[in-house]
């Protein structure tokens, strides 16, 4: 239960100014008076006390956990940055499969529809790697302007064309096409401006996609 320490450490005892009794401790009853010293005694009544365990473990778990709480958050600056894709270089050619996974994706919400209230599922889907076209605009100078959707705001789609060309296109005002399957599926922007996420949730408006 009691050993004398270390010579290393009795060595340099005196550099640290470990008491001299505390290394010459080689029996028993030095070692209880020495204890009785250190231990409070409020605790001598504690018929338990021999056997409590205290666990330096959690002393260190609880420090851990008190940093990482304090780690830094992004703000809201730091946050918009992510969603940046000015620097980025895409080609266009990358986006082909993704294009092919999305299709297999439609194809599954298309299965589901069984009834007209079904229907509203069309409403909700995700166009990210959908090959959009701006069927009519009220801005002239895009209508025609094709390409694979990289990204969806509240009211703007980002476009990647052929060229490699990266697209801003307003949903407000803008009609969208895109094909599917040998038919041809129009979009009305207006009723699409909010995020692809909240839409998923939201209630749909009526005339969000229909054939031509």
């Amino acid at each position: 239960m009691y050993k004398q320490l270390p010579k290393a450490i009795q060595d340099v005892g005196h550099l640290i100014n470990l008491d001299q009794s505390i290394i010459e401790i080689n029996d028993e009853k030095r070692v209880m008076n020495l204890v009785n010293e250190i231990i409070p005694r409020k605790d001598f009544d504690d018929e338990n006390f021999r056997y409590k365990i205290y666990s330096l473990y959690e002393t260190i778990e609880r420090e851990k956990s008190r940093r990482q709480s304090k780690r830094k958050c992004l703000n809201s600056k730091q946050r918009k940055a992510l969603f940046d894709l000015k620097k980025e270089k895409f080609k266009f050619s990358d986006f082909d499969p993704i294009n092919s996974l999305w299709h297999s994706y439609f194809d599954s919400v298309l299965d589901e529809i069984k009834t007209k209230e079904d229907q509203l599922k069309l409403a909700r889907i995700d166009f990210h790697g959908c090959y959009l076209m701006v069927y009519s605009s009220k801005n002239v100078s895009i209508v025609g302007l094709k390409g694979y959707v990289l990204q969806e705001s509240k009211s703007t789609f980002r476009l990647l064309t052929e060229q490699d060309r990266l697209l801003t296109i307003p949903k407000t005002g803008t009609v969208f096409v895109f094909e599917h399957q040998d038919k041809v599926y129009k979009l009305n922007g207006y009723n699409i401006k909010m995020s692809s996420f909240n839409r998923s949730k939201a209630k749909p408006k009526l005339n969000l996609i229909s054939n031509l």
